[in-house]
């Protein structure tokens, strides 16, 4: 286990790397594993009770759903609330990445190390996501549990299920083993974007921090962008509420580009958590079937992206300091 954790992690990620101790050391000394089981309790109760309160309050819509069609509305949102939370504190957190280094008058020295500024900084990318693996945990548990359900789902009307999806959808799909292919990439995208979405945020955080000295500009960029990421959450959720509701035929094409960026940037592919809404997705918007491939072709592409911010965070440090 352990050779193959050293041939998938390159070194500054590893656990052993004394960067990555010198980020891990801020607050493990204060919270260790104690903090960690605190801090996934109190969430679990949160997510739990909100999970709870949202299935009780829409008791009255939940007649004639069967269990994983009521697991998955119950988490939606949340999972949803917790998810932009998350990444709105990896945002910050990298965001305040150099300048806390700058006002202890230690970030020259960390640049100057046998290291260089560009693996203290990657160092730091991994220490905010160790520091964020409580909500990172709970988010992909929910995931896993609405992919078991999915599993399920998948044997009901004696394992036909995924070609009726497929007959329904606009235009049908003329395979099923395609029907299962895309199913299985929605199933990837789910496990594997919401941390790189986390990453993704939390890279630029640290390039504000690198590119910006004045914290106060800072602030005020890191308030736009989680407004706008809220604002575009909600607002992309109500749409898809609305999308979900109409007859099918009335749906245009502009609704497909809806979709697919609020899958990619709004929820994190949570609508395609469920076989019940993703053969909803796939009889509604035509082409529908095709989202889970475009979302791994921007999974990758937003892979791309965080590493690209990463290396233009070290130029500029490498430059300005």
């Amino acid at each position: 286990m352990g050779r193959l954790r050293e041939w998938l992690l390159p070194e500054w990620a590893r656990v052993e790397h004394p960067l990555l101790q010198y980020e891990i050391s801020h607050f493990r000394a204060a919270r260790g594993r104690r903090g960690l089981t605190i801090q996934l309790i109190a969430i679990l109760a949160l997510l739990g009770g909100s999970a709870a309160l949202n299935a009780a309050t829409s008791a009255h819509q939940a007649s004639g759903l069967n269990l994983t069609s009521l697991i998955w509305r119950s988490l939606y949102y949340p999972t949803l609330i917790l998810q932009l939370l998350t990444a709105i504190m990896a945002l910050t957190l990298g965001a305040s990445a150099v300048g806390g280094e700058r006002s202890r008058k230690t970030w020259d020295n960390l640049r100057a190390t046998e290291f260089g500024a560009g693996l203290a900084l990657r160092a730091r990318w991994a220490g905010i996501l160790y520091r964020l693996r409580a909500p990172i945990i709970l988010i992909l548990l929910t995931r896993v549990i609405l992919i078991a359900g999915m599993m399920y789902d998948l044997t009901g009307f004696g394992g036909l299920y995924a070609q009726m999806l497929g007959a329904q959808a606009r235009p049908p799909l003329p395979e099923w083993r395609l029907d299962l292919l895309l199913i299985a990439l929605a199933v990837t995208v789910n496990l594997v974007l919401p941390t790189l979405q986390v990453a993704a945020a939390a890279a630029f955080g640290i390039l504000l921090s690198v590119a910006i000295r004045e914290r106060i500009y800072t602030a005020v960029i890191l308030m736009l962008v989680a407004a706008t990421q809220l604002a575009f959450a909600a607002a992309g959720a109500l749409a898809i509420a609305g999308l979900l509701q109409v007859d099918a035929a009335a749906v245009s094409a502009w609704s497909y580009a809806l979709l697919l960026g609020f899958s990619a940037f709004g929820d994190w592919g949570l609508l395609l958590s469920q076989l019940g809404s993703l053969g909803e997705i796939w009889h509604r918007v035509p082409y529908g079937s095709t989202i889970s491939f475009c979302l791994l072709i921007l999974l990758i592409t937003l892979s791309l992206a965080a590493d690209g911010m990463m290396w233009l965070a070290a130029r500029l440090s490498e430059r300005r300091g």
